[in-house]
């Protein structure tokens, strides 16, 4: 204890001025610590003040006040290592993103619209470029064979994503940027999360079906079809769209046998 004890519990005018000093040197000592709420020097004077007033038992009131300083320096300790905890969080956080953005900052930045998110632009940027050519590619390649339905269908979802100025925005585009703009900040994560899983699983979709025909393919047609595999799996490789994709492909096996 940082005071001493008078004989018969009893403390000279002196001898409170330097206890009472010591308790406000810990309080602006904290306080530069921690820099939060806890050790209000304001509250502590007001409450100096009315044990004057009251003239309550000053031995007493240092106690309580002791107490009450250890339990606020255990609430500031553990509130500085939860900010800690989460400033580190926060800058893994940043790291892990300044690396997804590099892997992705070679594919236009198509600005559709002020709320869009950088991926989902890159993205849209990404297919725009990809699709006229992939497409007629594999129409070439695939037409007339059984694989050219599916193929067909995930080019269709895939043509979803294709933006050029001054075209106007495809619905499901549209739909995209309805979402944001009407949950705001709070449903901007659900909105990108299904817009990113829709490309991972048409550009996944596609390759599935090149890989299960490429051994029957003609030696150029193979060659042509790996080079689009190719490309669609660096886009998928560089947004991480692996696992979006399975899970999204995986649900839709599911729905077609009635699971």
């Amino acid at each position: 204890m940082f005071f001493k004890k008078a004989k018969k519990d009893e403390y000279s005018p002196d001898d409170k001025t330097v206890i009472l000093e010591k308790l406000r040197g810990k309080y602006r000592r904290a306080q530069q610590r921690y820099h939060g709420p806890f050790f209000s020097l304001q509250k502590l004077e007001e409450r100096i003040a009315f044990q004057r007033a009251a003239r309550s038992d000053f031995q007493r009131f240092i106690l309580e006040e002791m107490n009450f300083f250890k339990a606020m320096e255990e609430k500031a300790a553990e509130e500085e290592a939860k900010r800690k905890r989460q400033e580190e969080a926060d800058a893994r956080m940043r790291e892990i993103m300044e690396a997804n953005d590099a892997l992705i900052a070679h594919y236009p930045d198509v600005f559709f619209h002020p709320m869009a998110t950088l991926e989902c632009r890159r993205i849209v940027g990404a297919i725009s470029n990809l699709f006229p050519d992939i497409e007629s590619e594999l129409r070439y390649i695939f037409q007339g064979r059984r694989e050219w339905n599916e193929i067909k269908f995930y080019l269709s979802d895939l043509e979803r994503f294709v933006h050029k100025p001054p075209m106007r925005m495809t619905a499901f585009l549209a739909h995209y940027v309805a979402d944001i703009q009407k949950w705001g900040e709070k449903g901007r994560d659900d909105a990108d999360r299904k817009f990113l899983q829709t490309a991972a699983m048409c550009l996944t979709g596609i390759t599935n079906e090149i890989r299960t025909a490429l051994d029957t393919l003609p030696d150029n047609d193979k060659v042509a079809a790996s080079t689009v595999t190719a490309k669609l799996d660096a886009i998928v490789k560089d947004f991480r769209l692996s696992d979006w994709a399975q899970h999204g492909l995986a649900l839709k096996a599911q729905k077609k046998l009635g699971v």
